[in-house]
């Protein structure tokens, strides 16, 4: 099998958590020398419209899904040879460019309580089905799921890999990254309010919603950014000396993914970034396979997050050496080689 092209959302798709899909996606296909192309083929949004729509309903429903099934799932416009890579946040649950005999659909975020049954028939003409988190492929296989599967788990972008000898310099003690209420453990929220009574000299920061928009405010000084772009949010992660890194399943998090605990990209942006880490996090193959437990304390009580907390504080720098050994095995190059030997086998 050869890759002929990869399928982007970025024509319609802006929200910033697709901004790292975006960088991949430009990385992979220069390093495959193929182009990145509209998920969405002009065909079908010449057949699917506003006056066809009106026509379609005419014959009722079924015809109106039929053309807009076929509009989803065709090749026109694209090179006729070659298979095309297409990134998913999620499982569809309507044919689509990922689900096409052409298409090899790479899954972020599957969570256990997806129907497994619709999602093999849905993509059981995928001469091959990535999926992104290890603990997801392992469990897809224990159930039996007949798709072939393969293991092609999320990465940092070349672009970003610091020049030798670099040092970044550390403006703020302490950065919560993202959504409170997404990104980080109620639990360890709840250990920094009692250290930061505890310490009121140590800083941290924090997103708040402010007039609609969400801000970082730091404890000391207030609001200090909006950090939405994706450089400017680099920028404050590698101003910042500790970060947490909790996995999505637990503390809460288990509604959601069903007990699934994917190690997010954050994890190496944090490593990329120089930050020590304290966080929470199961013992399984994923966070095994990421080597979790090398550079991120896994912490269970207050006492051991305020001992964590007070040596990190003291330490000048991160383990750099042992931070650049974790990260050489997660570039993006490294995925494209794990593709280029998947497409020689299947």
């Amino acid at each position: 099998m050869s890759l002929a092209a990869i399928l982007s959302t970025r024509s319609y798709l802006k929200a910033p958590l697709y901004h790292l899909i975006y960088e991949w996606e430009d990385e992979l296909a220069a390093d495959f020398k193929v182009p990145v192309l509209n998920a969405l083929p002009p065909f079908r949004r010449a057949l699917i419209n506003q006056v066809s729509r009106k026509i379609l309903k005419a014959f009722g429903p079924q015809a109106l899904a039929a053309a807009s099934n076929a509009a989803e799932t065709a090749n026109v416009f694209r090179p006729s040879a070659g298979l095309y890579l297409v990134f998913e946040l999620g499982a569809t649950t309507q044919p689509s460019f990922s689900t096409s005999p052409k298409a090899i659909p790479a899954f972020i975020d599957l969570w256990k309580h997806s129907d497994w049954k619709a999602f093999e028939a849905l993509y059981q003409a995928c001469p091959l089905v990535l999926i992104s988190s290890l603990e997801t492929l392992e469990y897809m296989k224990s159930i039996g799921c007949a798709l072939n599967l393969a293991h092609f788990p999320l990465s940092l972008a070349d672009r970003h890999r610091a020049l030798p000898g670099t040092v970044y310099e550390k403006k703020y003690d302490i950065l919560l990254a993202g959504r409170l209420d997404v990104r980080t453990s109620q639990i360890l929220r709840d250990y920094l309010q009692a250290f930061a009574q505890k310490y009121p000299q140590v800083e941290f920061l924090y997103q708040q919603e402010i007039d609609g928009e969400f801000h970082y405010v730091s404890n000391k000084r207030g609001p200090i950014g909006k950090f939405q772009d994706r450089e400017s949010y680099l920028e404050l992660l590698r101003a910042s000396k500790i970060s947490f890194y909790s996995t999505p399943g637990l503390d809460g998090g288990e509604k959601r993914t069903g007990g699934f605990n994917p190690v997010t990209p954050r994890y190496l942006e944090l490593l990329n970034a120089q930050c020590l880490l304290l966080g929470r996090y199961p013992d399984n193959e994923e966070t095994r396979f990421y080597e979790l437990a090398r550079v991120c304390p896994n912490v269970t009580s207050y006492k051991q997050f305020e001992e964590t907390m007070l040596r990190y504080l003291a330490q000048e720098t991160a383990p750099l050496a042992l931070y650049d050994e974790i990260l050489q095995k997660h570039y993006t190059s490294q995925r494209a080689e794990l593709l280029r030997g998947l497409l020689q086998m299947a």
